[in-house]
């Protein structure tokens, strides 16, 4: 049986670890509205440029092709000269764990991505310690860490989506990937998040609304330099709305696991509780008992 000291060391542990979990969980709390507001002041911003680029598919995609093949713009819709053979990765995890499952769930995404495409070439752009590490130590030849940002959260600002967005840029058409594909947490409320894959290039317009077969502008100086203008900033703009949802998702999930894991905690204190007030009460019964019984042998 432990003594009454072991279970009040115990007690004093988890009260402490306790104070550090509730401490985080406000931290977080804090965090999480301004989290909110970027990521809400993004997502308009982000789903106008896409429409803007959608407007112009139609009218792009008519532009006779050069001789050498597909034309720089075309590869943003249909990529026929992409290397099937070449996958672009972008995986967005958070820098530190305590954040319940957040994390868990996008690394075995990828690793399910990586189980469907293997033989294939991966180029991985890593935002995210727990993500950079995980690929990190894979060390498979077909996997090639080409971008990683870690540290960037919880203060995503939009130079770090510009580095990322001309990372991926450059990659897509040096290496000729087939397409770019992205894995992260998606917020969708403060209790829930939601695991999100998709190709981000080229462009799929399926979620965009009203779109049109060929626009009714005249353009200047031209339609393929406006287009050139557009397609950095489109990109540059999804990437910083990833990092704002990732942000935001990370933030709720970590306040609610320290939520659950304070309270955790309480009951861990209240049961030892009990168990200190029966260990003390039969150190008492025991101790009273001796003196009983040494009374009556000195009156025998």
């Amino acid at each position: 049986m432990e003594s009454l000291r072991d279970i009040r060391q115990n007690i004093k542990a988890i009260k402490s670890t306790q104070q550090i979990m509730q401490t985080m969980k406000m931290i977080s709390s804090a965090r999480i509205r301004r989290a909110q507001e970027a990521m809400e002041a993004a997502r308009p911003f982000a789903k106008k440029m896409l429409e803007m680029v959608d407007d112009l598919k139609q009218d792009i995609l008519a532009l006779p092709e050069p001789d050498e093949g597909e034309s720089w713009a075309g590869r943003f819709f249909a990529n026929k000269t992409g290397d099937p053979n070449k996958i672009g990765l972008l995986v967005i995890t958070g820098d530190k764990g305590l954040a319940g499952s957040f994390n868990a769930v996008i690394l075995r995404s990828v690793l399910h991505f990586l189980k469907e495409h293997k033989g294939k070439e991966i180029f991985i752009f890593a935002v995210g310690k727990k993500g950079r590490d995980f690929l990190a130590r894979l060390k498979m030849p077909n996997l090639h860490i080409v971008y990683e940002s870690v540290g960037i959260f919880p203060k995503v600002s939009y130079a770090h989506a510009e580095l990322l967005g001309e990372a991926v840029l450059k990659t897509y058409f040096e290496q000729k990937l087939g397409r770019v594909a992205l894995i992260y947490n998606d917020f969708k409320s403060l209790a829930s998040q939601n695991l999100v894959g998709m190709n981000i290039l080229p462009f799929d317009f399926e979620a965009v609304p009203n779109q049109k077969e060929e626009s009714d502008f005249l353009f200047e100086p031209g339609m393929l330099e406006i287009f050139k203008l557009l397609v950095p900033r489109l990109v540059k703009a999804n990437m910083y709305r990833f990092l704002l949802e990732s942000q935001a998702a990370n933030l709720a999930a970590t306040m609610n696991a320290m939520d659950a894991a304070s309270k955790n905690a309480g009951e861990l204190v209240t049961a030892l509780g009990v168990k200190l007030n029966k260990v003390r009460q039969a150190s008492i019964t025991n101790e009273i008992l001796d003196i009983v019984n040494g009374a009556e042998a000195l009156n025998n």
